[in-house]
């Protein structure tokens, strides 16, 4: 069927199409889910597993290797990364980027951990499996407010969490920072004593009253009624009231009189949320996956517009991240961008082709964008600056159909033709070379959905985008160009002549090519070959930092600091932060790495030595300005903490970009050669901040206990653990019940024992067999010793990681080259053991298993574009020469990220995979007028220049149009996009010239074509 004389005869059905794609594609662009980045999965759980009392050494060997050994078994891991600390091992669960549905994955995964359970010791916790730690919270709300304590302003953020779990696209909403509360039973060990009391006897007498038990039912009648004991605490003077019966007397004393009863907060705090500064709770929102965060960002701002309803004045709601306002600044942007894109190839149609037929022409962008706007819900695509780049990067190249119908069309209407003829002999020509050069662009971008990695998924849109407008673009040239052309071309019959200046300095630059055939290649050869040695002097990146004006800074206090101490210099920081005027707001979570807020965050676990800040700038300008401040001000006034200040990141998360692993089972060595790493990367210029994920050796208090004296006197380990315990930190004696509140209650010493430690030896043990007190000196010597604040592992082998960050001018791939020396001698001198390895991690091995992922697949979609090249033209020579045009684009290439200085990247690399699609398509085009024209005219020779000049013209056009397209990219799309349209522009440039020319040459070589004779002109 020929679509373009089908589109004729059923005129009015066919315009009902079109703007039925029309209306679709605008209300599609408003209905349609927006994000500042594409999403990928999060293939990563977490396990954690709590071993209260024990050493890194003993969690790592009794826990974490047991759980690691069941783990690995699964087929589907990638990775298993552990961390053991003292009480607590955490592991993190990394599976194999092909697999997208995780669901069942988790549950095997969760079968595997119960499996292990068995295997752990007595006093491990069960392991508990974390498979939502990808889950993204795009609205960061910030309470604060002077006069009202802890638990009101929880309270209150609970009514706003309701609030905003009633918004229609709301997942879930989280509070961090909650104060939990407890109510605690201090007593004096001197007064227990005199009194003939003990811990344990508090624990038992509070646990049996406090008990909650069944106490049967009875027959009444025809009904069964329920007993019910009372004696669960009420409140707590209740509690303080409790009657405590003396050994060996009758008479009974008050709680209150033999302990302190108060009720306050978990001391210390297992984490803690600041804003600007001042104590905060912050409530976490994150959309559903078919949610738009634009519209939900509307939602919440409509809901905070009358929060003066639930909230009482003086408490304050501010938005630390808001996702929503991002999101709408990257789509207005690119459409902006877009919309600049598509006024520059108007112009050059216009300015090629005259007004009604570049109007016709150009007329295809808009009708093809739509209809694939209409049809990415189909393929699970939502609206943000990937898909829409991948829009402008198909503007140029999709005018080329329209281009080759209308202007085939308009040659044979000046031709005489009848209008109906001309559409019925063009489509039926055309409509096989224009599918197999939209196949062969397509084809190009294959790599990029069977890539299978984070960054695959990560850029699948622009495969999806591509793909969907070159299909539509082709449909609509066969369809909506002849339509138009039928009605609104009316030409003059005239011939088609080649004689301006354009022409003329054309056909003498390929008549020399032709004659000197031989130099033509040669010269070509010996530019390929200088741009590929040239490439050497092109920085490489995986993904730029992103230009929004957020910072992020990771601030690590020495292993075992308080939490309250690191709160505090957290707060000294942030005042700091408050009188920059550049720096508009201050969001600290300490002890935690707060929710993900963003998909690339790199979440860190709970640790009291530990604080994130999310630091806001005033502008984008300011930012970098303000990262240099802040990071002179925690080298000077911080010299003992760990930081890593960084922008965010693009694509998924690497972290630190230079990381350099370091593997052996000697944990003493393991940190000798560390420091002998960190004086390597030390004496780079560029490396800004070096720190490693072990930290340094940490204090302990060694309890040696004489096992034979402890015997002797009655007493067990059991016994003297517990007692330090109690007195220590303190023991959960029972759960006092408020409303649906459970708050558990706490037994511990008093202040003066608790935080005393050079009283520890005074301390009272008590035996549970009720044999009375003795000091701890006399059954045990406590000795100040030192271990590993935290011992990791990688795929079971001890790992440590050492990290540096570096100066935003800086590239880590070339700093890398200039450490590989170095620490190459370092693996090979007497000090590094044979069984120990050095691997680099970071930026180099992220950006390697990237490109990898695409470079595999190369071959295959290499396959698919000859095959279609093969049915197209059934010549191995015409495909050779399609094949022979394309590396000479590395020389634009090369030239063009030299002389922008921009660096060659992952999204450099796809734009180099565009450019292999742009130059097949102009190949199979040139090709395809090169056989017509020798079928009319006798003469190879002048066929062949006939075909190039009739060529000319739509392949400088598609050129040129794509070049503009993409100059916005290039000069507003910021770091991510300008590397890749550079290496479009230049790489185009420089081949679109080299093919008009190197085509036609290969072509006389491959088929003994004679140069063509002098003219008298020439001559």
């Amino acid at each position: 069927m020929n679509l373009g004389l089908a589109c004729i005869r059923n005129s009015r059905t066919a315009t009902a199409i079109l703007f039925f794609l029309i209306f679709a594609g605008i209300w599609t662009y408003w209905t349609i889910p927006k994000l500042e980045n594409p999403e990928f999965t999060i293939r990563t759980a977490v396990v954690m597993t709590r071993f209260p009392g024990a050493t890194p050494y003993k969690v790592e060997s009794l826990v974490t290797d047991k759980l690691e050994q069941e783990i690995r078994d699964m087929e589907e891991v990638k990775t298993i990364t552990s961390q053991s600390m003292s009480n607590v091992s955490i592991i993190h669960v990394e599976f194999q980027d092909k697999y997208s549905n995780m669901d069942p994955i988790w549950q095997r995964l969760r079968n595997k951990v119960r499996d292990a359970r068995p295997a752990l010791p007595d006093g491990a916790l069960p392991p508990v499996v974390n498979d939502e730690f990808g889950d993204v919270y795009g609205i960061l709300l910030a309470l604060t407010g002077s006069e009202y304590s802890p638990r009101e302003l929880e309270t209150h953020a609970e009514t706003l969490r309701d609030a905003l779990r009633q918004l229609p696209q709301v997942a879930k909403v989280e509070i961090h920072g909650v104060q939990e509360e407890r109510i605690y039973i201090e007593f004096s060990n001197s007064r227990l004593a005199r009194l003939g009391l003990s811990p344990y006897q508090l624990l038992t007498l509070l646990e049996a009253q406090n008990s909650v038990q069944p106490s049967g039912s009875s027959r009444l009648g025809p009904e069964r009624v329920i007993l019910e004991t009372s004696g669960e605490f009420q409140s707590v003077a209740d509690l303080r009231r409790t009657a405590i019966r003396l050994p060996g007397a009758s008479e009974s004393i008050a709680l209150e009189d033999i302990a302190t009863v108060h009720r306050g907060y978990a001391d210390p705090p297992a984490s803690l949320t600041r804003y600007n500064g001042r104590p905060a709770l912050v409530v976490a929102v994150s959309m559903t996956e078919s949610g738009n965060i634009v519209e939900l960002g509307d939602k919440v701002d409509a809901l905070l517009a009358q929060s003066e309803r639930f909230l009482p004045l003086g408490l304050d709601v501010h938005k630390l991240m808001f996702q929503s306002k991002y999101v709408q600044r990257s789509i207005t942007d690119f459409t902006f961008n877009l919309l600049e894109a598509f006024v520059f190839v108007v112009v050059v149609m216009f300015f090629f082709t005259g007004l009604r037929t570049g109007l016709i022409a150009a007329m295809l962008v808009p009708l093809a964008m739509l209809s694939c706007i209409f049809l990415l819900p189909l393929f699970d695509v939502k609206l943000q600056q990937i898909s829409i780049a991948a829009l402008i990067i198909s503007l140029g190249i999709l005018v080329d159909n329209g281009v080759v119908v209308s202007e085939n069309l308009l040659v044979r209407l000046r031709q005489g033709q009848d209008r109906l003829e001309a559409v019925k002999e063009t489509v039926s020509r055309l409509w096989l070379p224009l599918l197999v050069a939209s196949l062969t662009t397509i084809f190009a971008f294959l790599p990029i959905p069977l890539a299978q990695s984070d960054t695959g998924e990560y850029t699948f849109s622009l495969f999806v985008v591509v793909s969907l407008t070159l299909l539509a673009s082709w449909l609509l040239s066969l369809s909506f160009v002849p339509l138009s052309a039928y009605y609104f071309l009316h030409p003059q019959k005239k011939e088609q002549r080649f004689h301006n200046r354009f022409y003329q300095g054309y056909r003498a630059l390929l008549n020399t090519a032709l004659r000197h055939r031989l130099l033509s290649v040669a010269v070509v050869v010996l530019l390929v070959a200088a741009a590929v040695w040239g490439f050497r002097f092109v920085p490489t990146v995986f993904f730029p930092p992103n230009e929004r004006e957020v910072l992020t800074l990771d601030f690590w206090q020495p292993y075992g600091t308080d939490i309250r101490n690191t709160a505090e210099r957290a707060d000294a920081l942030a005042q700091w932060m408050n009188n920059d005027p550049a720096i508009e707001t201050v969001g600290t979570f300490i002890g935690s790495g707060g929710p993900r807020w963003y998909l690339s965050l790199d979440i860190k676990q709970d640790n009291p030595n530990y604080a994130f800040f999310v630091i806001k700038t005033v502008d984008t300008e300011t930012t970098a300005a303000a990262k240099n401040r802040l990071e002179e001000v925690l080298q000077r006034r911080f010299p003992d903490t760990r930081f890593s200040l960084r922008r965010l990141e693009y694509g998924p998360p690497v972290g630190a970009p230079i990381q350099i692993r370091l593997s052996g089972q000697n944990i003493e060595r393991v940190y000798t050669i560390r420091d002998r790493i960190v004086k390597i990367l030390h004496r780079v210029p560029e490396i800004t901040t070096v720190w490693d994920d072990w930290g340094e050796w940490a204090k302990k208090i060694a309890v040696e206990v004489d096992q034979e004296r402890a015997k002797k006197a009655g007493f067990t380990s059991r016994d003297i653990a517990t007692s330090l315990l109690a007195q220590m930190s303190g023991i959960e004696a029972t759960q006092y019940r408020e409303g649906d509140e459970v708050i558990p209650i706490v037994l511990r010493s008093q202040y003066d024992i608790r935080d005393n430690l050079h009283r520890l030896e005074d301390i009272n043990v008590y035996a549970r067999s009720g044999q009375g007190s003795v000091p701890l000196a006399q059954l045990a010597n406590p000795e100040l010793t030192w271990q590993p604040s935290n011992i990791r592992r990688r795929d079971t082998e001890r790992t440590m990681t050492i990290k540096a960050d570096i100066t935003d001018s800086a590239f880590a791939s070339q700093i890398l080259e200039k450490l590989k020396p170095e620490l190459d001698t370092l693996r090979r001198s007497a000090i590094f053991p044979t069984d120990f390895t050095l691997e680099y991690g970071g930026e180099f091995e992220q950006s390697a298993e990237a490109n990898w992922s695409i470079l595999v697949n190369i071959p295959l979609a290499a396959g698919l574009l000859l095959l279609v090249l093969m049915l197209q033209f059934n010549s191995l020579r015409r495909v050779g020469i399609i094949v022979l045009t394309i590396p000479p684009m590395s020389v634009g290439v090369t030239a063009g990220l030299i002389i922008t200085q921009a660096p060659f990247g992952f999204m450099a690399m796809l734009g180099l995979i565009s450019l292999v699609g742009i130059l097949a398509n102009n190949g199979i085009m040139l090709l395809d007028q090169i056989e017509l024209e020798r079928v009319r005219h006798n003469d190879a020779a002048t066929a062949l220049v006939t075909a190039c000049q009739k060529r000319l013209r739509p392949i400088f056009m598609t050129a040129c149009t794509t070049i503009l397209g993409l100059v916005p990219l290039s000069l507003q799309g910021g770091e991510l996009w300008r590397p890749m349209a550079n290496t479009i522009i230049f790489g185009l440039a420089f081949s679109t010239l080299l093919t008009l020319v190197l085509c036609p040459v290969l072509y006389a070589v491959f088929f003994h074509i004679q140069a063509p004779r002098r003219s008298a002109k020439e001559a």
